[in-house]
């Protein structure tokens, strides 16, 4: 269908959980912020949760808090991924020193990690892209060598696992996002997650400076407009709107961390609860696509021991494949590039990087080469067909 244009990522959004962001307008909304400290703390099994009003701002907490105004010390972050790892390093006046990553797994480079930490790093960030869980133990081991703190986003790790146990369950501390295409959504939100008396230390210096809550209006018309046009058959309208930039990846300037809002806090009692259904979904389409040919890229393979969440399908691509992946056509598939700079190559953030004029390889090739392939449940099957002839193609 010519209007037809392909989500990306899709989060689980009904009507009454617009409905019931729309009552944290109007009614106190502290039961509903109870209520989803319970149920994340029953789901990660950590001892202390703090609401925010992003990731990005969990993040920024997390890190100022591992810290904790020690001079010189600095953090471990990962050469390649989200500039919003940036956001949260400028957000803390964090020293920077990034590490390595393997393309096949994005998984760290121990070698290079072990070398980034011994620039002082007090705190160590480990992240799963894309819903791709990373053993978190030898990177544990990595960081407790080096009296650093493990801070785990999991960020895109919706519905993923390691051993069994949810993706934002390892670390001191971890973190979750709540926004558009984080697989579960309040619209935007956060959280901070306590696992261990060192990581309870730092949740709590980093906590000091969080700010009250916003009313949530701003929030609520872009949520009303996630839920009416965050479906393929109308897609297309919000992507042909320049102003929006959907699909850029844009670096953004810190902010100060909030509280998460009432509305976010009540759209997350409803939409907590959509995520299985969502994430058997993506794991279905996956396999679909990942057991047909595609000879211009190499898939990115878990790492035993974990269950994938995929978020999005990501590969490796051949130039001529990642260069198709840029066209207008790729695109209404919902076909993306990955991240187009490695942290290690952002403008205006190398003054930070302790360890700026290391080479970041790994990074580097994931910048030019990585692609992802959509897998969330508004696939059709013939949107499935498509895809899977576009991979023939490449």
């Amino acid at each position: 269908m010519r209007w037809r244009r392909q989500l990306p990522a899709y989060s689980p959004l009904t009507l009454s959980a617009v409905g019931a962001g729309a009552a944290g307008l109007v009614f106190d909304s502290e039961p509903a912020r109870a209520a989803v400290v319970a149920m994340l703390a029953g789901a990660y099994g950590c001892d202390e949760v703090l609401l925010t009003d992003s990731g990005t701002g969990a993040l920024t907490l997390a890190i100022r808090g591992s810290l904790g105004g020690t001079p010189g010390a600095s953090v471990a972050l990962p050469a390649y991924g989200c500039y919003d790892l940036a956001t949260a390093a400028d957000g803390a006046s964090a020293p920077v020193v990034l590490y390595d990553l393997d393309p096949a797994t994005l998984a760290p480079d121990l070698g290079s990690l072990t070398r980034a930490v011994g620039h002082g790093s007090r705190a160590v960030v480990l992240v799963h892209w894309y819903g791709m869980p990373v053993n978190p133990d030898p990177v544990r081991a990595v960081a407790e060598s080096a009296g650093a703190l493990l801070i785990e986003d999991a960020a895109q790790g919706a519905g993923a696992s390691w051993g069994g146990r949810a993706l934002g369950s390892f670390g001191d501390l971890s973190i979750l996002s709540f926004g558009r295409g984080k697989g579960t959504t309040a619209g935007r939100g956060g959280a901070l997650l306590a696992h261990t008396a060192a990581g309870s230390a730092a949740f709590a210096s980093g906590r000091i400076s969080v700010g009250p809550a916003a009313d949530g209006r701003q929030e609520f018309l872009p949520l009303a407009g996630q839920w009416l046009l965050g479906r393929p058959s109308v897609y297309a309208i919000p992507s042909a709107l320049p102003f929006l930039r959907l699909g850029e990846t844009l670096y953004h300037a810190p902010e100060p961390v909030r509280t998460m809002s009432p509305v976010a806090a009540r759209v997350l009692t409803v939409t907590l609860r959509l995520g299985d259904r969502e994430v058997r979904a993506r794991r279905a389409n996956a396999r679909r696509l990942l057991a047909g040919p595609a000879t211009g890229l190499s898939w990115v393979r878990g790492q035993e021991g974990g269950e994938a969440g995929y978020l999005r399908l990501p590969s490796v691509a051949a130039p001529a494949t990642r260069a198709a992946a840029m066209s207008r056509d790729a695109h209404a598939l919902g076909i993306m590039p990955g991240y187009p700079r490695a942290l290690c190559d952002l403008r205006g953030f190398g003054k930070r990087v302790v360890n700026r004029g290391d080479g970041f390889p790994g990074a580097r090739t994931l910048a030019e080469r990585l692609v992802t392939l959509p897998t969330h449940s508004r696939l059709r099957e013939s949107d499935l067909v498509r895809l899977e002839a576009w991979l023939a193609r490449s």
